[in-house]
């Protein structure tokens, strides 16, 4: 029996004094699989937060949409990660390295990668970024037109594989099969998710061990010929290697590309935000912070507890899971003004966001995440004096995560 589909009171879990067991249901605040709320969710966000800011779904979920509830129960160490990967299908692979241990392991096999990862070493791979993004701009004929995204996925992509030391080929596959992955991370994913996952990750397994065949015939001085020297050395285990080397070479270009595509989409429908970022170095960051608070690629983040809560008088049990929707806190209105504006003026104590995670799970790659926002910018700045929309762009979100498929731009000198 699924602990996490049973009943409280079948676990013997009863009302604690002053708290209740009931809760408004989630399905009430949010229509999951509904396109309009997979479009823009922040209506969604704002009607849960102002009316029942802890919200049960009908699989036992514990829904929290607050911005302090996010920061204060989702660092609990008795709040652990482990569980929730083990339920996402192919994605549990993901157990094997950092991002799906809890303490200690989260911070033993962490520490292996983070010399990768240093505001140095950033520094140099954005250089990369930064050519990769003048190659892109010198194939754009005299009519300005180029798709934004795929821009974006093909800087960020190659970056990652100089990282790496790897072929940078296959970007058209690395990006069809992602995005044939995510779905089943939805907050009610349904079998054909779960199929599509598993058949685009036969794709990524076997990709991933291409890769490190070639670098283990030819060895250099990338990120993954050292991961390789840390199997060799009894460091990691065989499979840590595997799922690291997949997670970045996979998951490497994924949030980065889509900001840079929501960078390029907002500065078509606010030119005076793009003139401010061109004219302006001193604001470019806020620019990029606010963009980050404002439109998180990967909106939800789950967790599961290994104690009985009390969360705003709700009493959650051990075993229970937590859907901590980032994209709601980061327009909480306790904390921002106005928080469905975008505006970089904000004071620096609004600025603050939890789009890449927060706690010892934020986000390892968020420096280079930023700093290839930034870079891949200020090219397209250098160059362009105007960004226009050509045509609609195509999206295609579930609840958990956001995707650009087309975003097409004429830029203009």
């Amino acid at each position: 029996m699924n602990i996490f589909s049973t009943p409280a009171a079948e676990r013997g879990v009863g009302t604690v004094t002053g708290t209740t067991t009931d809760c408004p249901r989630a399905a009430d605040y949010f229509p999951w699989k509904d396109p309009a709320l997979r479009e823009n969710p922040y209506p969604f966000y704002a009607r849960a937060q102002a009316e029942a800011p802890v919200t049960r779904d009908e699989d036992g979920t514990i829904v929290l949409t607050k911005y302090d509830d996010l920061m204060h129960y989702g660092r609990l160490p008795s709040v652990v990660i482990r569980p929730e990967w083990g339920k996402a299908g192919a994605w549990s692979i993901l157990m094997d390295m950092a991002l799906g241990h809890d303490e200690p392991e989260h911070t033993r096999l962490r520490r292996l990668t983070s010399k990768w990862l240093t505001p140095k070493q950033i520094r140099e791979w954005v250089k990369i970024t930064a050519s990769i993004t003048d190659e892109i701009l010198d194939r754009i004929g005299d009519d300005g037109l180029v798709d934004g995204s795929d821009l974006a996925v093909e800087a960020t992509h190659r970056t990652i594989c100089r990282v790496l030391q790897v072929p940078e080929d296959e970007i058209d596959n690395v990006r069809r099969y992602m995005r044939q992955t995510m779905p089943v991370l939805s907050a009610v994913p349904d079998a054909a998710d779960f199929e599509e996952c598993e058949r685009a990750h036969r794709y990524l397994r076997s990709r991933t061990a291409e890769l490190i065949e070639h670098a283990r015939a030819h060895p250099n001085d990338g990120l993954l010929s050292y991961l390789l020297g840390l199997q060799d050395t009894g460091e990691m285990s065989e499979e840590e290697v595997f799922a690291t080397a997949l997670f970045f070479y996979f998951v490497g270009h994924m949030d980065a590309s889509y900001l840079i595509s929501s960078g390029l989409h907002l500065f078509t429908r606010r030119p005076d935000v793009y003139d401010v970022f061109r004219g302006d170095p001193e604001s470019r960051q806020a620019i990029l912070s606010e963009l980050v608070r404002f439109d998180a690629p990967e909106p939800v983040v789950t967790r599961a507890t290994t104690e009985d809560l009390v969360i705003r008088g709700v009493h959650v049990p051990a075993g229970t899971s937590l859907r901590l929707l980032l994209g709601a806190a980061n327009r909480d209105p306790e904390v921002y003004d106005n928080p469905h504006e975008f505006d970089y003026t904000r004071p620096p104590e609004q600025s603050r966001n939890l789009t890449f995670s927060f706690g010892t799970h934020t986000c390892q790659g968020r420096l280079l995440a930023e700093a290839e926002i930034r870079v891949v910018w200020e090219r397209i700045a250098a160059r362009y004096s105007r960004i226009e929309l050509e045509s609609p762009p195509l999206m295609k979100n579930t609840d958990a995560s956001r995707h650009y498929w087309t975003l097409p731009l004429r830029l203009h000198r």
